[in-house]
């Protein structure tokens, strides 16, 4: 995308962020809820695997009820189990004229994936698809942490066939992402510096806090000193490659906001949720973000009466007064990069202008795939039994 049209692409949601409830230009779709994972940490799980996901026409439909989007981030259960996936995210580029889609997934399915980004890069408007690898760890401790052996290596190895499809098509990114809690820091430092190294064409390593009704209730958050320690070592390690990346001058505004928000435990931005972003969960439940309870479903209601209901003016002023608070990166990076003054906030706060210092060599650690991982503990394995879900 040329600057002009980033400049343009910028004033119209800044526009849309003082309109009365636009049509929210983010839309967050949990485009299935089957998976075939058990993470630790997931915060859908009371929703995995269930039998009443919206139907191929009834994301149709959503898709015909809503205006423009700018990005359409698809969750589930793992998406690309679903058969459908190229044909959805063409209606929306035709309909909705999506030009990025950003997908999270563990890489189990190799051939699925390829196949359905295959079907979805066919639409020559798309500018960018960004398929983000889940990963917690190295080995073994990735793969006990979701409950699925040889996660890691299949993760692996859709990695090498994404790689080669994004020879024949550029606008297919690599990155991948981790959820820090307070037993894998140290995995993901290991984790980074293995895919730095073994990844070429991966352009990016997302960090996220551990957030939500997670699975496994005693795991908590990391020490966010330790969190901040990993970051720098992230952002030091990875510059190179975060010099030409779309959006990578977002990343340390991000992660400053995030921990800025961790540390009050309260609204530091003033959130945009139900404005400019909106959720629709598999069983077309809607909700203005993941936080908060659905106002309503689609197979009771269309989504205009949902997202016009008194119940979500009430829970829009409830935000306003900043009665909750979240570090959820798709919520908080689009209320301060699209409201001027918290833009310039969290810019100074970020000190955006300071590059980081690239990572010497021999600051590395040392990583190795045989180097033994990192046990979980005795008690989160204990109550992963005692839920039923081992």
């Amino acid at each position: 995308m040329r600057f002009s049209e980033r400049v343009v692409r910028h004033a119209r949601i800044t526009w849309k962020n003082y309109q009365r409830r636009p049509s929210p230009p983010f839309l967050i779709l949990f485009i299935n809820s089957i998976c075939n994972q058990k993470c630790e940490h997931c915060f859908y799980w009371r929703n995995l695997n269930r039998r009443d996901d919206l139907s191929k026409e009834e994301l149709f439909e959503l898709s015909r009820s809503l205006g423009r989007i700018e990005n359409l981030n698809l969750s589930g259960g793992e998406p690309f189990l679903r058969p459908e996936f190229g044909e959805i995210c063409r209606q929306f580029i035709r309909q909705n004229q999506v030009r990025q889609i950003y997908v999270p997934t563990n890489g189990y399915f190799t051939d699925r994936t390829v196949k359905q980004i295959t079907e979805t890069l066919k639409e020559p408007s798309l500018e960018l698809f960004v398929a983000e690898i889940s990963l917690d760890g190295l080995g073994e401790f990735h793969n006990q942490f979701r409950g699925s052996p040889g996660a890691f290596d299949k993760a692996m190895q859709t990695y090498e066939a994404l790689a080669r499809l994004q020879e024949s098509d550029p606008r297919l990114r690599i990155h991948s992402i981790s959820t820090a809690t307070g037993i894998n820091m140290d995995e993901i430092r290991r984790l980074t510096t293995y895919l730095f190294d073994h990844c070429p064409k991966m352009d990016h390593h997302n960090l996220a806090l551990i957030r939500g009704d997670r699975k496994n209730p005693s795991l908590q958050g990391p020490n966010l000193a330790e969190y901040q320690q990993l970051y720098n070592y992230v952002q030091r390690l990875w510059s190179s490659r975060e010099e030409s990346r779309y959006g990578s001058i977002i990343e340390p505004m991000l992660q400053w906001a995030k921990t800025r928000t961790a540390k009050a435990q309260n609204q530091v931005i003033p959130c945009r949720a139900g404005v400019l972003s909106a959720v629709v969960y598999s069983n077309g439940d809607v909700s203005v973000c993941e936080t908060h309870a659905p106002l309503g479903n689609l197979r009771q209601k269309s989504f205009w009466e949902i997202w016009d209901s008194p119940e979500a003016q009430q829970l829009l002023d409830s935000i306003k007064r900043k009665e909750c608070y979240c570090t959820n990166e798709i919520f908080l990076w689009p209320s301060f990069t699209y409201q001027p003054a918290r833009l310039v906030q969290v810019m100074v706060g970020a000190q955006v202008w300071r590059k980081p210092t690239p990572l010497p060599e021999d600051e590395k650690i040392q990583v190795s795939l045989e180097t033994p991982a990192k046990k979980i503990p005795e008690k989160l394995t204990v109550i992963r039994e005692s839920n039923g879900t081992a």
